[in-house]
């Protein structure tokens, strides 16, 4: 397998609620990617320029995208590496990996999230508009659902949305429960009985816990979620699946507890990644002033290569974090709450 490869643009099919005829392979590709000229990339051994968010990852010593996704499909149609870039370049799109946001309905408002992904962020902000879900019948004709390898199904928050289940019942129908089935849920949800039966008929469960911090700084960033709901819920899903994973993403909020976050899944065994936020601009790692950007990095010598790669993701300047500040102010004033009831030390250093 060359340096180049990825089996996304081969394999993977990504579709929002939004507009679910409109095909995605991957959700860090630029605005502008053209798939053809992708698979021609690859083919020459080269580096696509809309891939640009997974070879800086890489080059500052990340884990991308591309690395997980490569090794997630070998182990999915237990073929060597060789044999999948063999198979897909001779081939071509072959929709086997299927990645779902299949509603907006949540019930958080996350700090970097927004009404268009949660109706409960709509609920404050008084949208016309709240809950939007996702058509199934308008997916892409070519996805056959009694051979995909992978199912992901985002939201909004899964686990409150019917069509989620329901579609996992179908698979269920066709005889597919070897499917690999992966549910990122904020883990505040508690599974009903009915929901569980589904769930475990599945062999290959994975719950990817969107967690991106400890105690407080956890109830902020997904605010008006609670840390002891989460712990327990926790433990209720080891009994479901010993496939538990999380997925943080680092923002300029985050980013000075990063130690504290990543001690807490070392120490409860949980298997995780952690992605930088690029959209919203105003919360990606790097808008912050130099001064405080030297006390992350003195406040995480632990971590101090994943700090620096993190830190070089996004630009400061003083209008955007100006910016930022006043949409904290925003939030904060929507929600009836005080940053600094939350994350002290944070306010005091900036």
């Amino acid at each position: 397998m060359n340096d180049y490869y990825c089996v996304l643009p081969f394999y993977s099919m990504e579709s929002v609620f939004e507009a679910p005829d409109k095909n995605i392979f991957c959700c860090r590709l630029t605005p502008d990617f053209d798939i053809e000229q992708i698979h021609e990339d690859i083919r020459n051994k080269q580096r696509s320029p809309s891939c640009a968010s997974c070879w800086r990852l890489e080059d500052s010593g990340l884990v991308s995208e591309r690395q997980i996704h490569n090794r997630t499909m070998d182990f999915l149609l237990d073929l060597n590496m060789d044999n999948i870039e063999s198979a897909s370049l001779e081939h071509g799109f072959d929709p086997r990996a299927i990645k779902l946001t299949t509603s907006n309905l949540c019930n958080a408002q996350c700090i970097t999230c927004g009404s268009t992904l949660s109706s409960a962020w709509a609920a404050l902000e008084n949208k016309s508009t709240q809950y939007r879900g996702m058509n199934f019948d308008l997916l892409d004709p070519r996805i056959k659902w009694d051979k995909i390898v992978s199912l992901s199904m985002m939201g909004g928050e899964p686990l409150l949305e019917k069509k989620n289940f329901e579609l996992l019942e179908r698979l269920i129908e066709l005889g597919n429960t070897d499917c690999f089935i992966s549910l990122v849920t904020n883990g505040s949800i508690e599974l009903s009985a009915a929901k569980i039966k589904i769930l475990e008929k599945f062999k290959k469960l994975n719950i990817c816990l969107s967690i991106d911090g400890v105690g407080p700084v956890f109830e902020y960033m997904r605010f008006p979620l609670k840390w002891t709901v989460l712990l327990e819920n926790i433990k209720l899903f080891r009994n479901l699946t010993n496939n538990l994973s999380v997925s943080c993403m680092i923002s300029n909020v985050n980013v000075y507890y990063y130690s504290d976050t990543v001690n807490f899944f070392k120490e409860n065994n949980l298997n995780y990644i952690c992605k930088q936020i690029n959209d919203p601009a105003i919360f990606s790692p790097g808008n912050l002033p130099a001064s405080f950007k030297d006390l992350v990095v003195e406040n995480n010598q632990q971590y101090h290569s994943d700090i620096k790669a993190f830190l070089d993701i996004g630009v400061y300047t003083e209008s955007k974090f100006e910016q930022f500040k006043n949409e904290m102010q925003r939030q904060d004033s929507l929600k009836r709450i005080k940053f600094a009831d939350y994350l002290p030390v944070l306010v005091n250093l900036l």
